[in-house]
């Protein structure tokens, strides 16, 4: 069996056997998180898997740290109270974003290999998300396309260039979609 569909057998079984011990609202919250952190699982087993590592790796690092950023970011300057009143950072959705930056890296990079499955399995996120009474739909909308446009945006082949000219410097980007 492929090292990815391993990774998405054993995801399912994590996600499976906490939620069936608690309330549901803390199974749909324990669904999201085993969503969110086993998605950017994947995205790194198949990097690893491929000897991508290089410049995979930096990509997914990327793609995953700037979500992270460009989301906390969000939430730190809009301060939306969450619809469980357990905090004022509910917008935008940080759960749905990651999963949605790990699936759409791994649709890029590796050219759509189980596109319906990553992008179901990130969808799931924002729905639990929703379900677990931690956000509201814009937050998981918001969440999703700051995700999927970071991912999309940091994971493509890249060309680089820094030249010297007299007083100063040359930088020439080229990127390929």
């Amino acid at each position: 069996m492929p090292t990815f569909r391993r990774t998405v057998l054993a995801l399912s079984l994590a996600c499976a056997l906490p939620a069936a011990h608690a309330s549901t609202a803390q199974r749909w919250a324990n669904l999201s998180t085993a969503l969110a952190l086993g998605l950017p699982a994947i995205a790194a087993a198949q990097t690893w898997s491929q000897g991508d590592v290089t410049p995979g790796g930096e990509q997914m690092v990327v793609t995953l740290g700037g979500t992270l950023l460009a989301t906390e970011a969000l939430k730190h300057t809009i301060h939306e109270r969450r619809p469980d009143n357990s905090g004022n950072d509910s917008f935008p959705s940080g759960h749905t974003a990651i999963a949605f930056a790990a699936a759409s890296y791994l649709d890029k990079r590796y050219d759509g290999q189980h596109r319906w499955l990553l992008y179901s399995m990130a969808g799931l996120t924002a729905v639990a998300r929703v379900q677990a009474d931690k956000h509201y739909w814009k937050d998981v909308i918001a969440g999703g396309l700051l995700g999927y446009t970071v991912g999309q945006l940091s994971t493509s082949t890249r060309q680089v260039t820094v030249a010297p000219l007299p007083g100063g410097l040359a930088v020439y980007w080229r990127q390929i979609w």
